[in-house]
């Protein structure tokens, strides 16, 4: 594990913590997210910051040659028949 990965996962994880502990009912009040719920928008916070931190860690790169494009390609032509 690189210094980036322990870096983006560290991060990821307190985001998590902060948007639990951000998503919890204030003291006194009935409503409010529950424990799961608050859970799911942790672990989905957690998975954006993986994502975007993985992105801006390496680098958004194409397996493309440069220069050339993705696909090989053929002349297409269109014609109308005459009849």
């Amino acid at each position: 594990m690189d210094l980036a990965t322990a870096l983006v996962v560290s991060i990821a994880v307190g985001v998590g913590v902060l948007v639990y502990r951000w998503a919890a009912p204030a003291a006194g009040t009935a409503g409010g997210m529950s424990k799961g719920e608050r859970l799911v928008c942790a672990v989905a916070a957690m998975a954006a910051v993986v994502a975007i931190g993985g992105y801006a860690a390496d680098g958004v790169s194409s397996d493309a040659p440069r220069g050339k494009a993705p696909f090989p390609s053929t002349a297409v032509t269109a014609s109308r028949d005459p009849s």
